[in-house]
């Protein structure tokens, strides 16, 4: 473990997820299961974090559950209790965290985590926009084949952000499952998530030109 890790290791309510939140990404919640409303009141009331990790076997409702060692610290941005005691909440992912320890489901479950940061890979805002520019052909691309995709505008997209958060932005907008997310999420660096996100555009590609060529 790194001296930084070391400094955030700290003792966090989770929220296991059958999805894949990124840094600088924000997800609504709809929160119903009798634990998480508790979750939900504590976070809410101390204006507290909580870790967000994927469920890679079972379900969300009910536990018994087996979670991702990876995920993301999520905060709260909106918040809305309904009568019935539900919870709609609205978070912003802020930094990846790594699992070091589930604690007890009581009554929600906890674990002590710790900060995940990059390594020093390269960061590259020209590396960026080459990965955006390729998924944002792809989108055209599909639209144009009759799949029901949103169009990316590649400048847009950019602004005012460095080449991490765009690499993110990047991530959560590429077409994929919850686990080629997750692999996404764990890559050690901005350069290798975007050579991971390249691969599945690829694939992609290569997808629809397939589809393309057996009309």
């Amino acid at each position: 473990m790194t001296e930084r890790s070391k400094l955030f290791r700290k003792e966090t309510p989770m929220f296991p997820l059958g999805n894949v939140l990124f840094p600088g990404v924000t997800l609504p919640l709809n929160v119903f299961e009798e634990r998480y409303r508790s979750l939900a009141q504590r976070c809410v009331h101390n204006e507290e974090p909580f870790g967000i990790v994927l469920i890679e076997r079972g379900h969300e409702v009910g536990g018994g559950d087996v979670r991702s060692s990876v995920g993301c610290l999520a905060r709260i941005i909106e918040h809305r209790q309904f009568p019935d005691g539900r919870w709609a909440l609205l978070v912003r992912g802020e930094s990846r965290i790594l699992v070091e320890e589930w604690l007890d489901d009581d009554p929600y479950p906890n674990a002590i985590i710790a900060d995940f940061p990059d390594d020093d890979g390269p960061l590259s805002m020209d590396r960026c926009m080459e990965v955006l520019k390729r998924l944002a052909a792809l989108t055209v691309a599909a639209k144009s084949a009759g799949y029901e995709m949103p169009i990316i505008d590649a400048e847009a997209l950019a602004v005012g952000v460095d080449a991490e958060e765009l690499g993110y932005r990047i991530a959560h907008l590429t077409p994929s499952g919850s686990f080629d997310r997750q692999r996404i999420l764990t890559r050690s660096n901005c350069a290798d998530r975007l050579n991971c996100i390249e691969e599945l555009v690829v694939g992609l590609e290569e997808v629809l030109e397939a589809t393309r060529d057996n009309e």
